[in-house]
């Protein structure tokens, strides 16, 4: 949560569906807290990353692969995500903090985890 200012808003789409909308630093680790209670491992690999700075402002692109393994009907699986984050960024106390942070799924593909 150090990476957001305490305003912040997010929004994640799958498809073309809004599937988040949170604002606040409190709302978002309260959503991202029980995500994460459901996933056994974690995995975030990322990738290319853009910036266009403008004084105290920015934005960004950013993309992201990211696997997550939970257990579903006793069984471990995994689910591949390929994300492009749009983000707005300000300089707050001499930091780069995520001011508005967009995620839009593009793939995600649910497996049987086979090891």
């Amino acid at each position: 949560m150090g990476l957001f200012t305490s305003d912040t808003t997010y929004k994640v789409y799958m498809g073309d569906f809004l599937a988040a909308n949170v604002s606040g630093i409190e709302s978002m680790e309260k959503e991202f807290n029980g995500h994460a209670s459901l996933v056994k491992t974690y995995f975030t690999m990322n990738a290319q990353h853009t910036v266009k700075i403008d004084g105290n402002t920015a934005t960004g692109v950013s993309f992201s692969q990211l696997k997550m393994v939970r257990e579903v009907e006793g069984k471990n699986t995994i689910t591949d995500y390929s994300v492009k984050y749009d983000d707005k960024y300000v300089r707050q106390n001499g930091r780069w903090l995520i001011k508005e942070r967009i995620g839009y799924f593009i793939i995600v593909e649910e497996r049987p985890l086979s090891n």
